[in-house]
């Protein structure tokens, strides 16, 4: 039993540094690369186990090994490979300390060497707790933040420390000599459990954010579509006021020289509409951004708010359309449903959206109800907590302020 354990802890210790180093490292890796790493990994590993009896040397030399392993799959620069990598090696000591530890009071006694009770059990042990560990560290450092702490993280905590407990408590049965085999095979899998319970949570996870990724493409998507649409029949009804245009100029001075100046009132209100109508059209050279502004603009008109924009962007941007769709769109629906409830007066949104060199700043300001204040954690629209996911997701930065009665959002964005 002790032999199969000691087998089954290098694959767990590659399968939790697997977790680990996805979600430390960047998004884009080589697959051969990892799959290679990975198995030397685990080869070197069961033959350290067996074959090298000093710790501290295997370690030194997976460590190596996930250092070199970690370069070259992931990509990634020098400093932040060394940093991520010695991360988890460091929470692999701290379990194995912390649990020997926890043995040793529990009067199990010091000798973590192979063989005996004593190795099973702070092996089982230091593995839960490198688990519970891993997703501390996640929460801290990982790429992609999860959007939801409190529905995904908890529950997954409180398993792992339950976990731990079930380990312990298994042990002191173990030692009052109750079937070894079954105490073992049963912690063992409640490990297992554990682990492929965090690998389905992080899967869900994604897929949500995929979803939500593939419902904003979809939503801007249509956007283009309503765009194209829009400046087609626009061009349209610029060509049948260009042709009429001299047509109207004609009837209103016939219509002034006859002293009918109600009547050309009315036909110059009838050409100041047309106009109107065809410039609510956004064209700034960006068909994405084109499209988020033009809708906002056609929006903003038919509730009375005066949207005013400085607008001047690259035709292209280093941005994804959907996150360029939930950043923008997200907070012109937050500012359009405040400015709604606003006296006719007083509906303006101011929006800024310029791009110098590699920086692309975009800035949005409107006011609001006094005594009804947005708050900052994001109750100023649900959308809002997913503008911060796609900034940080872009390497960027926020800031937003509700000072004054003005509720003003900044974003920096490297382009």
């Amino acid at each position: 039993m002790t032999t199969f354990v000691e087998f089954a802890a290098v694959p767990v210790e590659v399968i939790l540094g697997v977790y680990i180093y996805e979600g430390l490292f960047a998004e884009h890796r080589r697959p051969y690369a990892a799959f290679i790493y990975y198995a030397v990994w685990f080869v070197v590993g069961e033959l350290g186990t067996f074959y090298l009896p000093i710790p501290w040397l295997r370690s030194l030399i997976l460590f190596l090994i996930a250092l070199v392993g970690n370069y070259v799959t992931y990509k990634t620069k020098p400093l932040p490979c060394l940093y991520n990598t010695a991360l988890y090696f460091l929470v692999i000591v701290f379990s194995d300390v912390l649990c020997a530890a926890i043995l040793t009071a529990a009067g199990y006694g010091t000798e973590i060497d192979m063989g005996g009770s004593e190795r099973i059990a702070l092996i089982v042990m230091a593995r839960t707790v490198n688990l519970l560990l891993i997703q501390i560290l996640l929460l801290i450092f990982r790429r992609d933040k999860p959007r939801a702490f409190p529905l995904i993280s908890v529950p997954l905590f409180i398993c792992q420390i339950l976990s731990f407990f079930a380990c312990y408590r298994s042990f002191f049965a173990l030692g009052n000599g109750e079937n070894s085999e079954t105490i073992l095979l049963t912690t063992l899998s409640l490990m297992a459990v554990n682990i492929i319970i965090c690998f389905y949570v992080r899967i869900l996870e994604d897929y949500y954010q995929r979803r939500a990724a593939d419902a904003a493409a979809e939503s801007l998507a249509e956007l283009q579509r309503q765009y194209f649409e829009n400046m087609t029949s626009r061009q349209e009804e610029t060509r049948a006021l260009w042709h009429d245009i001299k047509k109207y100029v004609s009837a209103m001075e016939t219509m002034v020289a006859s002293d009918k100046t109600d009547e050309a009132e009315k036909c110059f209100e009838e050409i100041r509409e047309k106009y109107e109508k065809i410039n609510m059209s956004v064209d700034v050279g960006n068909t994405v951004v084109d499209s988020i502004l033009s809708d906002a603009v056609r929006r903003a008109g038919d509730a009375g708010i005066d949207l005013r924009l400085n607008v001047w962007v690259a035709p292209e941007l280093n941005i994804p359309p959907a996150d360029l769709y939930i950043i923008i769109g997200n907070t012109l629906d937050n500012a359009l449903a405040a400015c709604g409830e606003l006296p006719k007066g007083k509906r303006v949104i101011e929006l800024l959206l310029r791009q110098s060199n590699h920086l692309l700043y975009y800035e949005l300001k409107n006011p609001y109800l006094p005594g009804e204040a947005p708050k900052k954690s994001g109750i100023h629209g649900y959308g809002l907590r997913n503008v911060r996911a796609c900034v940080e997701k872009n390497k960027g930065s926020i800031d937003i302020n509700t000072g004054d009665n003005f509720f003003t959002v900044r974003v920096q964005l490297n382009v």
